[in-house]
């Protein structure tokens, strides 16, 4: 989290760590609270997308638990975010994602929130298999990366 860049680069390197078990909300606050403020700040020529779909609740990599909403939902925030400051100049590049089923419906997902379709998630989550998230941990981590970047 502390390592931000060095040089004539140094604040441009942003890292934050989201704790296990970050799901929805994490990733809803950590993108208003962190990563548009940082974008809109950098003022992007285009937006790079590493498209990982791991954080899934039904991959066994990484231990958070995203959802298929949520993908859609991050994908609409970028969308938004890449016509604000980019003239909608947005590339995404598939990085991961284990279990099929998850990384399939997520995928899709994300396509249909950039072309402006309604997402399909109500189809494949399951709220019954979500947990409380860490709601402390990731308001202190935010906060953390918003002082050491002054957002």
């Amino acid at each position: 989290m502390n390592l931000i860049g060095q040089g004539s680069g140094e604040g441009t390197t942003l890292n934050l760590p989201l704790p296990g078990g970050s799901g929805d909300y994490s990733m809803r606050c950590a993108f208003d609270e962190v990563i548009a403020p940082s974008a809109q700040r950098f003022k992007p020529d285009i937006i790079l997308v590493s498209a990982g779909y791991d954080a899934h609740a039904l991959d066994p990599l990484a231990g958070l638990q995203f959802t298929t909403g949520t993908f859609y939902m991050l994908a609409s925030s970028i969308k938004q975010l890449a016509r604000e400051l980019c003239s909608g100049r947005c590339v995404f590049f598939l990085e991961g994602g284990y279990n099929l089923q998850s990384l399939s419906s997520s995928v899709a997902d994300t396509f249909r929130a950039f072309l402006d379709e309604p997402s399909l998630a109500a189809q494949f989550d399951d709220p019954a298999m979500l947990y409380e998230e860490p709601t402390r941990r990731i308001k202190e981590a935010i906060e953390k990366v918003r002082h050491l970047h002054s957002l």
